[in-house]
């Protein structure tokens, strides 16, 4: 099989025979990704049957507080404000927005508005495996990127989020098409540059749904600084340039909005702070639903000292002045706190639940993304490259999330592009071209 990449052919090895019929429904531009969004769905649907009735329960406080409320305010044309009245900032406008059409929708068609968001979320899974397949084929044959989808979409954290309509289904979906058409341009070494604003567009799109995403620019940044070296450097900073320039065309209107409401200039939204907050006092804050978690006297101490002062931190220059007070008068406490919070990222959830199964799962898929990066790095290649770029963006969100409330499903976005390096286990050769190895270093 043969995929076409700038002016030169590539091959790649075959993981295992197939039927001719197969192979040929396989190299069709259709069925793959047919296949893999109905098998997504269809995925999803059986997760969903067979879970206890307990489990089923919505967690998502956040939906029913805000999300919801703001989109039913939207529809009856009170404007885009909260339960209370006031201009909704707690979190950026792009879910609420979302729900608004996808409720408007289920007035149209007078069908329950669950009926049509439950569907929603089942396209939303699709897409977003499509996605991982799309990027897994850039280094790998349709059978293995199949694979790598597939194995995607029966990842047990990204099931448990679809039971609930959380903001991250949506948000898998524009981050990950983004990082794909970014990747896309990167391997053709394309100079056009609307191909890049149109990304940096999609992830400014993201960040108005998720605004942990916020930064994500940088990294993609230098991934094109480090991986398209044949590229001149005035066009690497042209691109680069419309990477920043797309996301701030999309969340540019929101920003004036917002101070032209509140008459302050806010980072995507204001939740940024509680996030640091509770993110420093995670073991000590209840909330009236954690159940609780064991952290070394010293650091208890720590949060719990903090939290005598939690109303009093109402930036981010109070979180980093007291941090730095605290880092000052017991060091190692918070060097203590910051290690735990970078484990909590890989397991941690808001009501502390079920955390010990957690850790078991992500070892194992952790493991398995280890494997995948090293064999990738070894290959060289546009296997290095891919596993390069998704290492940049992980290590990014590892960051954020450590600063904030530290939960495992911010990392599940990132989690899902590092399943597209899981074609590297399928083929013994790396990439080869007849002419020139296709690099973009």
């Amino acid at each position: 099989m043969s995929a076409q990449v700038s002016n030169s052919r590539v091959t790649w090895g075959r993981a295992t025979q197939m039927p001719s019929s197969l192979s040929e429904k396989l190299n069709h531009p259709v069925w793959p990704l047919l296949t893999v969004f109905v098998s997504s769905i269809l995925i999803t649907i059986t997760f969903w049957s067979v879970l206890p009735a307990g489990a089923r329960v919505d967690e998502s406080s956040d939906f029913k507080t805000f999300y919801q409320p703001v989109a039913h305010n939207v529809l009856a044309g009170r404007g885009f404000v909260d339960t209370a009245g006031s201009p909704a900032v707690r979190y950026p406008p792009g879910y609420p927005i979302i729900l608004a059409g996808i409720f408007g929708l289920a007035r149209l068609l007078n069908v329950p508005e669950s009926n049509i968001l439950t569907i929603f979320l089942l396209i939303c899974g699709g897409l977003t495996a499509i996605l991982v397949f799309l990027l897994a084929k850039t280094i790998g044959g349709p059978v293995s990127a199949l694979i790598a989808a597939l194995a995607w979409a029966t990842y047990p954290l990204a099931l448990w989020l679809s039971k609930q309509p959380n903001s991250e289904i949506p948000f898998l979906v524009v981050f990950c098409g983004s990082f794909y058409l970014f990747w896309w341009a990167l391997l053709r070494q394309s100079r056009a540059w609307p191909i890049y604003f149109l990304s940096g567009l999609l992830m400014g799109l993201a960040i108005l749904i998720r605004p942990i995403a916020i930064g994500v620019g940088f990294p993609m940044i230098a991934i094109l600084w480090l991986t398209a070296k044949t590229m001149p450097a005035r066009f690497r900073l042209l691109m680069a340039s419309m990477l920043l320039v797309g996301s701030f065309v999309a969340i540019a209107p929101w920003e004036f909005w917002v101070y032209a409401k509140t008459g302050r200039a806010v980072i995507v939204s204001t939740a940024g702070v509680p996030a640091l907050r509770d993110g420093l006092t995670f073991a000590v804050n209840r909330k009236g639903f954690r159940q609780g978690v064991y952290v070394p006297e010293d650091v208890a101490s720590l949060m719990l000292s903090i939290q005598a002062r939690y109303s009093t931190l109402e930036s981010f220059g109070d979180v980093f002045s007291i941090m730095a007070e605290q880092s000052r008068q017991r060091p190692l406490a918070v060097a203590k706190l910051y290690l735990i919070k970078v484990a909590r990222s890989w397991y941690g959830t808001d009501s502390q639940r079920f955390e010990t199964p957690i850790i078991l799962v992500q070892c194992f898929y952790f493991l398995l993304i280890g494997w995948c990066s090293i064999v990738a790095w070894k290959r060289a290649g546009i296997p290095r490259k891919l596993a390069l770029g998704i290492w940049f963006i992980i290590i990014y969100f590892w960051a954020m999330n450590v600063l904030s409330t530290t939960l495992v499903r911010y990392m599940v976005p990132v989690i899902a592009l590092s399943f597209a390096l899981l074609p590297v286990l399928f083929h013994k050769s790396t990439v080869k071209t007849e002419q020139r190895e296709v690099s973009i270093t």
